[in-house]
């Protein structure tokens, strides 16, 4: 790699990781990832099979393209690198996943000017070239980032040196997903913890073995009371945690635990 594109790469993890925002791949963030892997406009689209979850763009003029883009769906057919909403079937395919791919790896240059995706979308914005890499999600949502040119192709340097940034894309995309949970995350830990405290030391080791899966029998035997006696216990817990079973009062045990034996959880 040279060396004006590794210090962009470098410049460029910095800057994302600086950033503190709840979207994963905001417009400024993307603004680097153009120093990075050289094009015209990079986006990123998450999505489920029913609804777009978050859209960025990043390009010199983002109001010009927006409008060409709205053809998109009438042409994704033509596209073998196809994904997003609405579409019962548009997750990508798992091989596809980290890998980046140009539309090119799929059909000729000849073929792709003669489909509408080139005649309807990159013809207008003058695109000759795109890739895209998607990202693992770990659930039922898509992620991609997709790459557009208006050079003949992209090209090895840019395609090595996205495989080498495929692993923190991921990362910084878990990172911005936390941040948005994590105040969401605290809050009901808040909750728990103040019902929590209304337990007895007894009532919360009951509770504390009862959540890890421990039969009343056997919650008895290691505290030396009858499993009556654990009965009573657990029936109070319930009283002080408003709630009206074992695996109720269970969840809010573990949410507590989950904050303050996970320091990792704190972005």
């Amino acid at each position: 790699m040279r060396a004006d594109r590794h210090e962009a790469l470098v410049d460029f993890l910095l800057e994302a990781v600086a950033d503190e925002g709840t979207t994963p791949f905001p417009a400024n963030v993307l603004a680097g990832m153009r120093r990075v892997v050289r094009c015209d406009a990079v986006s990123y689209l998450e999505w489920d099979p029913q609804d777009l979850l978050e859209f960025s763009l990043a390009a010199d003029d983002p109001a010009s393209i927006l409008p060409v883009w709205d053809a998109y769906p009438q042409v994704r057919s033509d596209d073998p690198l196809a994904g997003g909403a609405p579409r019962a079937n548009s997750l990508p395919n798992r091989e596809w996943l980290g890998r980046p791919l140009a539309i090119s790896d799929f059909i000729s240059d000849r073929e792709f000017r003669r489909r509408g995706l080139y005649a309807e979308v990159c013809k207008p914005l003058g695109v000759r070239a795109v890739m895209k890499v998607f990202l693992p999600t770990g659930r039922a949502t898509g992620a991609s980032l997709v790459f557009d040119t208006t050079r003949s192709r992209f090209t090895e340097t840019d395609r090595r040196t996205l495989e080498r940034l495929v692993p923190h894309l991921g990362q910084l995309r878990r990172n911005a997903l936390a941040r948005r949970t994590y105040p969401a995350l605290m809050d009901s830990t808040a909750a728990a913890r103040m019902r929590l405290l209304r337990l007895t030391p007894r009532e919360r080791v009951v509770l504390a073995r009862a959540a890890a899966g421990e039969t009343n029998a056997v919650i008895a035997q290691a505290l030396f009371v009858s499993p009556g006696t654990v009965r009573k216990h657990l029936e109070h817990v319930y009283d002080k945690l408003e709630v009206r079973t074992r695996t109720q009062a269970a969840a809010i045990y573990t949410r507590e635990r989950v904050v303050l034996e996970s320091p990792g959880l704190d972005p």
